[in-house]
């Protein structure tokens, strides 16, 4: 068995260069007590390689490898090297707060805790240090030669950092980087004032139960494998499938902190508590086919169709969804007006099982006799609704049991028409979470899916509101329509 794991990616790509600023960044690191390993200087020289002009070559700089396998060490030479060299403006962000401190505290010892700190490790750093700046998620260091880092937790805040100038932003724990923190941090190098921007992404494989939190790691890893381009690279350690968890060998290939700060002993703990998927994601960078698979909708496409004032009238259909288990079932509704505006969708309400159906008997007989159609799915409970509507009077006309090809057809099209803007809503915050917390699940035999629920979100709501949107803009049947009499 090798004495540390395997110091070269299982897959990387990087364009060609003949300059590097990497082992300069390296022999800075070497100097002040915190040498970067072998793969690790790999790594810097990719990073900071320069193109033909003199600026870095790589805009977007891509590094999954799993746990506990110094990602830090890494990321602390490059910061440290445009600080000191570059005088760069820099943005470390973390999902956690320990994330983002323990990466401050990195920089601090070297830099010392204050400026004119008499105690400081390296006085010719701390010569550098005009301020530190903290708060309760934020902490800044800021330097004499101009240079800037901000390290700051994202948490929920898909707003943080607007308005802001940086040369390098970094996404640590970007595993659970969504699409709308996203949308609101890639902008801000895109004026750098060095005039070479770089965005570094590192993180673990997301979790395949809540994949929204990872979808632009997911998506950018997925098309550095099928379609690199120049002015990106990446390094990653990994295995194509879970396979035997207890070969040791494999933990060597996949994990190149092996024999350094990684013990062996850890891995040989998780691999009899863990299930072997979880160790093939957390320790074996095993990527699960559902992780590849982006959430079916984006946050800021979800948030783009939000309407403060939809137009309801038109035609209107209901449709109510059953969970699988057939504990929960939820009613929404859609309009669609014949002026052309959009579908518009919503949520009547989300409720238990537990007192039965009444509550659902009630709701629908009550619009039925103005209802295009009413949808009704489910494997628990449906049929049994819909019986007892047909005993209310309601028209079997009106009423539909979804085939699976119907709901497939439902649920692509909901995730389509937010995409092109062809659907409206008011945000409510349950079903925002449903629209883009959930992830696909395959129904049917030729690749077709609906939504599944996850740990932080009911898939019933987006799934009703989609069968609804079906119903309506499918629909030949309008009840304001009376028959004529000759």
């Amino acid at each position: 068995m090798p004495n540390v794991g395997r110091q070269s990616p299982t897959y990387s790509w990087c364009s060609s260069y003949s300059r590097s600023e990497g082992r300069l960044a390296s022999a800075l690191a070497d100097a002040y007590g915190l040498p970067p390993h072998p793969w690790q200087r790999t790594i810097l020289d990719d990073w900071l390689a320069l193109g033909d002009d003199g600026h870095l070559l790589n805009s977007m700089c891509v590094l999954p490898v799993s746990r506990q396998n110094g990602k830090t060490g890494v990321c602390d030479p490059r910061e440290t090297w445009g600080l000191v060299h570059r005088g760069e403006w820099i943005l470390h962000t973390a999902q956690e707060y320990q994330t983002a401190k323990k990466a401050f505290d990195r920089l601090r010892t070297k830099f010392g805790d204050r400026a004119n700190d008499l105690m400081a490790r390296y006085p010719e750093l701390n010569a550098m240090v005009s301020r530190y700046t903290t708060s309760a998620n934020q902490m800044v260091l800021d330097l004499k030669n101009g240079a800037h880092i901000e390290f700051r937790t994202r948490g929920s805040n898909s707003d943080m950092g607007r308005g802001g100038t940086f040369d390098l932003v970094v996404i640590d724990e970007a595993q659970s980087y969504t699409d709308a923190q996203d949308a609101a941090l890639s902008p801000l190098n895109s004026a750098a004032p060095h005039g070479s921007p770089q965005t570094i992404l590192m993180g673990t494989v997301p979790d395949p139960s809540a994949a929204y939190k990872g979808e632009k790691f997911t998506s950018i890893r997925a098309m550095l494998h099928t379609d690199p381009y120049d002015g990106a690279c990446m390094h990653e350690w990994s295995v194509a499938e879970v396979g035997d968890v207890t070969d040791v060998a494999r933990w060597y290939e996949t994990n190149p902190n092996l024999g350094y700060e990684l013990l062996e002993s850890a891995l040989l703990k998780d691999s009899r508590t863990m299930n072997k998927d979880t160790f093939a994601r957390e320790h074996l960078g095993w990527w699960p086919e559902t992780t590849a698979i982006s959430a079916p909708i984006l946050v800021r496409d979800w948030d783009a169709c939000r309407n403060e004032n939809p137009q309801r009238g038109g035609i209107v259909c209901y449709a109510v969804k059953f969970s699988p288990d057939g504990s929960v079932g939820t009613l929404a509704a859609c309009h669609k007006g014949g002026d052309g505006s959009v579908p518009f969708v919503y949520v009547v309400d989300s409720r238990s099982l537990s007192r039965g159906l009444a509550w659902f008997v009630d709701q629908l007989d009550a619009v039925s006799a103005d209802a295009a159609q009413i949808v009704i799915d489910g494997q628990s409970n449906a049929q049994a609704l819909v019986d007892r509507l047909l005993e209310r009077g309601v028209s079997a006309r009106c009423i539909i049991r979804p085939r699976t090809s119907d709901v497939i057809a439902a649920c692509s099209g909901m995730a389509n028409a937010v995409r092109e803007r062809q659907v409206t809503h008011y945000g409510q915050p349950a079903l925002d979470a449903s629209a883009t917390r959930t992830r696909k699940r395959r129904i049917g035999t030729n690749g077709g899916w609906g939504f599944q629920s996850t740990d932080e979100a009911d898939a019933t709501l987006i799934e009703s509101a989609a069968l609804a949107r079906w119903a309506a803009v499918t629909t030949k049947r309008d009840p304001r329509r009376k028959a004529v009499v000759w």
